[in-house]
């Protein structure tokens, strides 16, 4: 297979030169309530923010903003806004106005907004949608005490459940893992559960105070956190899918507000206390905790990734910038196969590192987050790291580590190219599945074009079928091989192949047919 190896002994590209200080910058001016802000998680550089009666979108992660479509007619506080992951121009709006909240949805970018929900209750404070990681047009909302679901995206709401005995919802979540396992936290009563998809709720945390933010841990999707305001106030954190509460001692006392985890990594998430212009983050969760100062008072916190963090407060959005410091990398290579690209590197020390990002871009500059490896923390071992990633759709990769400290300081690695489309040699793997009935796959690579001749025999050698003759491109290649006039028993499949710059290949297997 293809495979390229590059040394160096230290991360080469350093991110952009932050002051050594945390820094909260106001980047658009704003008043709202909830959770105004949301962002394409397959194009994080477009963020998109809700103050009063209009939506602003930035195309830079957050450093500038401009407003879409119209005004949303009556809105005098946008709550929070839900975007569409199948349309760019799709997204819903949930609104504080006058006699009556509402929901509202647009699929012409903000061009016009039609009523989704009317005659809806969300109180004063409160994040009121929320959809279904597993199913995204599916959303959940709750009016008054009456609980409801969409499964089109707000086109139609059905009743899931009312007379609870909550009536005031400050956020609802869902557990990615487990989409029945829907959580509630509400205003002076307590976190509330429900494993029938909010059709019925049991009381799991009771306080006397507000629930305003829960987050649930998209690696680990067992764990959730959540804040509270008032009643002794406090950070709370639940292992087993919110079926029971424990307070983290160190916000005893105060009043906090949003919270959210890094989607990337399990061990970073963020907080911010509702008074005070205090934010908190922490690298090692929840061993220790970094504060920061901020304008306002905290509405929501949201993470993209390690190095992009922003906050909704009561005069705008913000978004933070990072220190910086060095960091060591001995290598960083990559192996093709049918299945995908093997991204490897190793380290030979480490210092406070908590871990890789690891970050692909098809034209090279504009890179998006793709998964999180766990680092070593503090070590002079040698180490060595792994990522898998597959379902791409273009041939030109380029892949680029971020080194990640425990205090947020990170470096970016050298960029490799990678054509993954174009495989070095030629194979015939194993059919998939093996024994089959009454179906298998057959893949293959070839590392030019040419004449292809892929055939079927029996045990005795007549020939069954011809899969494939002709020309093929190169790449990885996955035929379909259908048995369904055949009966049970082993036979062969061989692959004969003549690449254009006269290269040969005969490779034969077997396979089972069980029927």
């Amino acid at each position: 297979m293809k495979k390229a190896l590059l040394f160096f002994c230290l991360f080469m590209i350093t991110a952009s030169v932050f002051p050594q200080d945390y820094l909260w910058e106001l980047k658009q001016s704003g008043t709202s309530l909830g959770n105004p802000v949301d962002y394409r998680t397959n194009k994080p550089d477009v963020v998109f923010y809700g103050s009063v009666d209009r939506v602003y979108a930035s195309h830079n992660r957050g450093e500038s903003f401009t407003a879409i479509g119209t005004a949303i007619s009556g809105s005098t506080r946008i709550k929070n806004i839900i975007l569409s992951t199948k349309d760019s121009s799709t997204m819903l709006v949930a609104f504080e106005r006058s006699p009556a909240d509402q929901i509202v949805k647009t699929t012409n970018y903000g061009q016009t907004w039609t009523v989704s929900l009317d005659n809806a209750s969300f109180s004063y404070f409160g994040i009121p949608m929320t959809p279904d990681p597993s199913h995204p047009d599916t959303i959940y909302t709750m009016t008054g005490n009456s609980f409801l679901r969409s499964t089109d995206f707000g086109g139609t709401w059905t009743t899931m459940a009312t007379g609870m005995s909550f009536s005031v919802p400050c956020d609802i979540e869902v557990f990615p893992d487990s989409s029945n396992i829907v959580l509630v936290g509400d205003n002076g009563t307590g976190i509330f559960r429900s494993v029938d998809y909010g059709a019925t709720w049991t009381q799991v945390f009771v306080t006397s105070g507000e629930i305003p933010t829960i987050s649930i841990d998209h690696i680990n999707p067992q764990n959730a956190i959540a804040t509270r305001w008032g009643g002794g106030g406090g950070f709370l954190k639940s292992t087993n899918h919110g079926l029971t509460w424990t307070p983290i001692t160190y916000f005893s006392g105060k009043n906090m507000w949003g919270v959210d985890y890094n989607p990337f990594n399990s061990r970073m998430y963020i907080t911010g206390q509702y008074s005070g212009g205090l934010i908190y983050l922490t690298y090692d969760d929840a061993a220790s905790w970094i504060t920061t100062t901020i304008s306002g008072n905290n509405y929501s916190v949201v993470i993209v990734d390690s190095a992009t963090i922003y906050a909704a407060q009561s005069n705008g959005f913000y978004k933070l910038r990072l220190p910086a410091v060095p960091v060591e990398l001995t290598s960083f290579s990559y192996k093709l196969s049918g299945s995908g690209i093997t991204l490897n590197w190793s380290t030979a020390t480490e210092k406070n590192n908590t871990g890789f990002e690891v970050q692909v871009s098809s034209d090279g500059s504009d890179f998006n987050t793709v998964g999180f490896v766990q680092g070593s923390g503090t070590t002079t071992e040698r180490n060595n790291y792994s990522f898998n990633y597959e379902n791409f759709e273009t041939s030109d990769l380029h892949f680029r580590l971020k080194q990640i400290d425990f205090n947020g300081n990170f470096e970016y690695s050298q960029v490799i190219k990678i054509n993954a489309f174009q495989p070095e040699g030629f194979e015939l793997q194993q059919n998939y599945p093996n024994p089959f009935n009454p179906s298998t796959k057959i893949s293959f690579s070839l590392p030019e074009t040419g004449n292809l001749k892929l055939s079927v025999f029996s045990l005795s050698g007549e020939k069954v079928t011809d899969l494939y003759t002709g020309l093929m491109d190169a790449g990885f290649h996955t035929i379909k091989f259908n048995a369904n006039d055949l009966s049970s028993g082993i036979y062969f499949y061989r692959a004969d192949f003549s690449g254009v710059s006269g290269k040969r290949f005969t490779e034969t297997k077997k396979l089972t047919l069980n029927k």
